[in-house]
């Protein structure tokens, strides 16, 4: 297969960075169509093949949508759409993950230290369903992945800040598959791990909280580690 030309790349990167651009400041909203292509080529000054270059970069990166026979349209980038870049990277070198969890370790003790500082009765009410959910689902030999998720996107929308539930939501579904396996394996080991945190966060301690929620990422590595080394021996 032959390379594009640098010069073409580098007229694609920069037609998708000039389109970025009017979407971020507000000149396009989410949902809203683009312009044809003839009329949005001539109001950026670029050809339209730099235009359709540009265009599918943003499609990659989950900021555009093309709907067969409608058109080109406005998309709120989503965590599943963010991850796409990173997913082959992950699989040619397994021991990324082991990166990525350590990344979570940084950032989820703090997220509960937070949660614990500002969560209100009704929130710490939502914490406990959703132990009470986990429960039910491990009676029923049912893994716990989908709800670990839950529980920990929870915890997240309680810290309120936004930022850091995008980026929280996008190690999640780069860590999906390893989820499956590693919340699926010990399920009474989770739910004691999450209901410590859940306590602390109702007793109002975001140092209890933090301790609580680092003990349980401390445990999710230690778990995964296996997993990880198994997965580099094979690539």
């Amino acid at each position: 297969m032959t390379a594009q030309p640098i010069k073409h790349q580098k007229l694609a990167a920069s037609a998708a960075d000039e389109l970025l651009a009017l979407i971020l400041r507000g000149d396009f909203t989410p949902g809203q169509r683009l312009p044809p292509e003839r009329v949005l080529a001539e109001q950026m000054n670029i050809s339209r093949t730099s235009l359709r270059d540009g265009i599918a970069r943003l499609e990659v990166l989950g900021h555009l949508e093309a709907r067969q026979g409608n058109g080109v349209f406005i998309r709120e980038p989503s965590a599943a759409h963010l991850t796409q870049s990173f997913q082959g990277m992950l699989i040619r070198s397994p021991q990324k993950l082991a990166h990525v969890l350590e990344f979570r370790q940084m950032i989820e003790p703090e997220v509960a230290a937070q949660a614990a500082a500002r969560a209100t009765p009704t929130q710490i009410a939502q914490l406990q369903h959703c132990l009470d959910r986990q429960e039910a689902a491990r009676a029923r030999h049912i893994k716990l992945s989908d709800e670990d998720m839950i529980f920990h996107q929870l915890i997240a929308q309680i810290a309120g800040n936004e930022v850091v539930m995008l980026v929280l939501d996008t190690l999640r579904a780069l860590l999906a598959q390893l989820r499956n396996q590693v919340v699926g394996d010990q399920p009474e080991v989770t739910i004691a791990e999450h209901r410590r945190v859940v306590n602390a966060i109702a007793s109002a301690s975001p140092q209890a909280a933090r301790e609580a929620m680092l003990f349980h990422m401390q445990s999710v590595r230690r778990h995964a580690a296996p997993l990880i080394d198994q997965g580099a021996d094979n690539a």
